[in-house]
């Protein structure tokens, strides 16, 4: 068997003392932090014996996975130890063969994997009969509850009929097996007690209707203890003024409400006000897009996607309201590069065409390879590919320009030719100069000069930039042949912040 139950029987005199495991996690290469933090979360290696058990253990896996990787999954999954590579190798075969994404599985609920692979095919089995689940709708189930298989058949078939008794559904139905395909994906998480108690808690004392069980499942509001609600909910009535009618219908639509801190929901809510949303819209962005009420309304992540949404792509806060997951994007590693690729590709005339162009929807709706796929590069311009490197060289320039430039997004609006600049060429070395010349001269300011940055050849640049003061005579004299001549030598200036230095070419 893959476990034994330990006795003070069984156990050598090489085993149960940390010193012991901790110096076997070293000898395999395992840091002491590491090691500290695996042994918390799981104890049964303190009681293993060291010579017969866990050295065999650490050495099997550490052919299989060598020292770093083994480190990292470690740290992911804390009872790895407990299989062989080779029985996780037959669990993962095994969903294969029963047309399982067996990856998907391992990403998200790696502990499946170190369960004998009886036990699975049991669980397994058990959830497909009891439901009448086809094996494609398993394959589906467990794409999105992977964690199903992580726990025993008692608490997996516990939790389908619990589920199937509070909305008075029978687990073989289309409509039962649709609710648990919504349903939030720590649905198998919870004890089928604990899962009860809660939804029925909410729907006692918030719900309108019957029909709230559904959404409670779908928006995991079982992740809430009863207390907690209670506290939430009161604190929501009194900061926002609602009335008790008014704070059922709001947790009725939107249970996942109580599953946030009521003072960042109510900054948040303030904020898109702040941003010019009307109230109505606000409640309705959240209804679409629940993350905006519990990750907290920053400068540097909402306000500054709302600025490059209606400045840059042009977008109306009607736009933005209808179309909530824009604000879930990251500027500089998503939205940015999309919008920018498509405008390089000739696939749109302008950026702020990107909404009338009838193609915005491709924008955030669709994968990096079906996006690379539909806006392939242009035979006049083959170097041109959307992937890793041109993503990273956007995101480089954005933050060069809003971190270290400290440009506003009107700014770089209002020259969006800086977007399109070698960073490490020209872009980086050439504001160096401008800002080096501003330290000196007080009737100079760099940014009156953005322009140049961008349009202006090196010799002409130059030649602009020529009676500047001494400084600046200097570097012409000193620097402005190689910087003409051979301008990647400036990658290796000091001045150039490491995080942009050493960037390929590929894309400009």
């Amino acid at each position: 068997m893959r476990r034994k139950v330990i006795t003070s029987a069984t156990k050598s005199a090489s085993a149960g003392t940390a010193d012991a495991v901790q110096a076997e996690f070293a000898k395999a290469g395992i840091s002491a932090e590491v090691t500290q933090k695996v042994v918390k979360r799981y104890k049964p290696y303190l009681t293993w014996d060291v010579d017969t058990r866990l050295r065999p253990a650490l050495q099997s896996w550490l052919q299989e996975l060598g020292t770093e990787q083994l480190s990292e999954q470690l740290q992911k999954v804390q009872c790895l130890l407990a299989c062989t590579p080779e029985e996780r190798n037959e669990v993962y075969s095994w969903l294969v063969s029963k047309g399982v994404n067996a990856a998907r599985v391992q990403q998200k609920a790696p502990h499946v994997m170190t369960r004998e692979v009886g036990a699975v095919q049991n669980t397994f089995d058990a959830l497909q009969q009891a439901a009448a689940f086809s094996d494609e709708q398993m394959g589906t189930l467990l794409y999105k509850h992977s964690v199903a298989l992580a726990f025993g058949t008692e608490h997996a078939l516990g939790t389908l009929q619990t589920v199937s008794a509070m909305l008075g559904m029978p687990m073989g139905s289309g409509e039962f097996w649709q609710v648990i395909i919504a349903a939030s994906n720590r649905l198998f998480l919870m004890s089928p007690a604990t899962l009860c108690q809660r939804v029925t808690f909410f729907c006692q004392m918030y719900a309108t209707g019957t029909h709230v069980v559904r959404t409670a499942l779908t928006r995991g509001v079982f992740l809430t203890p009863e207390p907690v609600m209670q506290s939430r909910a009161a604190k929501l009535q009194q900061q926002l003024g609602w009335d008790i009618e008014q704070l059922k219908q709001k947790l009725s639509a939107e249970p996942n409400i109580l599953n946030s801190e009521p003072s960042t929901i109510v900054r948040n809510v303030q904020a898109m006000q702040g941003a010019g949303f009307s109230l109505t819209q606000v409640w309705a962005m959240c209804a679409k897009e629940p993350t905006l009420l519990g990750h907290k309304w920053t400068f540097d992540t909402n306000v500054e996607k709302l600025q490059f949404l209606t400045l840059l792509l042009g977008l109306t806060l009607d736009d933005i309201a209808a179309r909530p997951s824009l604000l879930s994007y990251s500027v500089s590693a998503f939205l940015g590069p999309r919008v920018w690729f498509m405008y390089q590709t000739g696939a749109i005339e302008a950026t702020k065409r990107v909404m009338t162009s009838g193609q915005f929807g491709y924008v955030y709706s669709i994968s990096r390879a079906k996006f690379s796929n539909k806006y392939h590069s242009p035979l006049s311009n083959p170097s041109m590919v959307f992937d890793s490197a041109f993503i990273d060289h956007w995101k480089q320039r954005w933050e060069f320009l809003r971190q270290h430039m400290k440009l506003s997004v009107e700014t770089v609006a209002a020259h969006q030719d800086l977007l399109l600049t070698s960073l490490p060429d020209r872009l980086a070395p050439r504001w160096q100069l401008l800002s080096s010349i501003a330290s000196k001269q007080a009737d100079f300011k760099a940014e009156d000069h953005l322009a140049a940055l961008a349009t202006l050849s090196d010799q002409a640049f130059a030649q602009a930039f020529r009676a500047h003061g001494e400084q600046n005579r200097m570097w012409q004299s000193n620097n402005a042949a190689c910087f003409l001549q051979a301008p990647f030598l400036f990658r290796e200036a000091v001045y150039v912040p490491s995080i942009y230095i050493d960037m390929s070419q590929k894309q400009i």
